[in-house]
């Protein structure tokens, strides 16, 4: 019940609706579809999945389809990895308020935007962005960063394709530090308890402190960014791979220290594990995966047919995206065996009856209105440490009954 109180409401609604899917991911409570032989009478039963982010399996399972469907739409080129992160003294501004994870993502696209429009002055260059918000870490710590995958070029408005290998670290941190302020300053109300911290770190002459920005990371091909950054892109906060042992009370875990370089370990309780878990869920209606430029969906076709007459290969630039492959597909692609033919005689199988997950409680709300988001910024900013039990934590009026029945 602790844990209710020392969460945003939307998330604590959403982790609960994606624990309840995992515990019968792949299992008859869960629903299944029944399939029948016709010749022989043989029946087999498969499984729904609980599709959620949160699972290790279904969530890179997402990952896989995120690399079909995305690598079919983008422009095969060059492409630079950027990682863009929030100081700490935002970090408990992000975690009570995800509606302003994108406002994350819009400050690193215009600060990539303003330093490619700084290598041509005459011109405008539009590039192609895909940005990611995360809000966990290596050890999963809440540590809010912008996962940023941009062309290494950009397309002129006089059609002339422009190639970028130039990436300066210092313009890129100022440009980021400015931006996010001031998307923030604008996101937030005048007397939020931020906008102190947003005009102190205004002031502060060192912009390298918290805002630091890594490009480094750069790939000769789309497929090869695509199979790194799915796993940033659309992944669960911890692959199941990286969890070493569990005895019953405590989870052991490894990860990369960045500052060490090298593989550590992280032992923590069965609960303050779950609660590590819980605090990254997105809300639902949550999006998570946003496109700028060449790729941005409103002008995507204008766009790529300026590059396509541009460039001296038009077939690196896609006409249409591919149809993603469907259940049997990927299960006869890797394992060499149809799931619908009958086991004894070969002889396709029909969908005898299917059966829905039952419906333990009332499903989600709507979307949340304008004014219910300008509510939901009243809330304290209190970052709490999962490792304690903690008091619930006090919300505003306006959202203390959502709480209530969350709880």
């Amino acid at each position: 019940m602790a844990l209710a109180g020392r969460l945003p409401v939307e998330v604590w609604e959403a982790a609960r609706d994606a624990l309840e899917r995992m515990l019968v991911c792949r299992t008859p409570e869960g629903g299944f579809v029944r399939l029948r032989c016709d010749s022989c009478g043989h029946l087999k039963t498969i499984p729904f999945s609980c599709k959620s982010r949160l699972c290790p399996s279904c969530g890179w399972l997402h990952a896989q389809r995120f690399v079909e469907s995305v690598g079919a739409r983008l422009i095969r080129c060059r492409y630079r990895h950027l990682v863009f992160s929030v100081p700490a003294e935002l970090r408990k501004v992000f975690f009570w308020h995800r509606e302003l994870l994108p406002v994350a993502c819009h400050a690193a696209a215009a600060a990539t935007q303003e330093c490619f429009q700084g290598l041509c002055k005459q011109h405008r260059l539009v590039p192609g962005m895909i940005a990611t918000c995360h809000t966990f870490g290596r050890n999963l710590n809440f540590h809010v960063h912008v996962h940023l995958l941009v062309t290494e070029g950009a397309l002129q408005i006089g059609g002339v394709w422009q190639p970028v290998s130039f990436f300066p670290a210092r313009e890129y941190r100022a440009r980021w530090k400015y931006y996010l302020l001031t998307k923030l300053r604008k996101a937030l109300p005048a007397d939020h308890p931020a906008q102190r911290t947003i005009g102190r770190l205004f002031r502060a002459r060192k912009h390298r402190t918290g805002f630091i920005v890594n490009v480094e990371s750069s790939y000769r091909s789309l497929r090869l960014a695509l199979n790194y950054c799915c796993r940033y892109l659309a992944r669960p906060p911890i692959g199941e791979r990286r969890i070493l042992a569990y005895d019953g009370r405590y989870v052991t875990f490894q990860y990369k220290d960045y500052k060490t370089r090298r593989q550590e370990q992280a032992r923590y309780g069965a609960q303050r594990f779950v609660k590590l878990l819980l605090r990254h869920v997105l809300p639902r209606y949550a999006r998570n995966i946003h496109y700028y430029g060449l790729y941005r969906p409103q002008a995507r076709r204008h766009w790529f047919e300026k590059a396509r007459r541009a460039s001296q290969y038009p077939q690196n630039i896609a006409d249409r995206p591919i149809r993603p492959l469907t259940w049997r597909e990927r299960i006869l692609a890797t394992f060499k065996t149809d799931p619908v033919l009958c086991p004894n005689c070969g002889t396709p199988m029909v969908v005898h009856d299917i059966q829905l997950p039952a419906r333990r409680r009332a499903p989600p709300g709507p979307r949340m209105t304008a004014k219910q988001r300008r509510l939901q910024l009243t809330l304290p900013l209190t970052l709490p440490n999962p490792g304690d039990a903690g008091v619930p934590c006090r919300l505003s009026s306006a959202r203390s009954a959502s709480a209530r029945r969350a709880v």
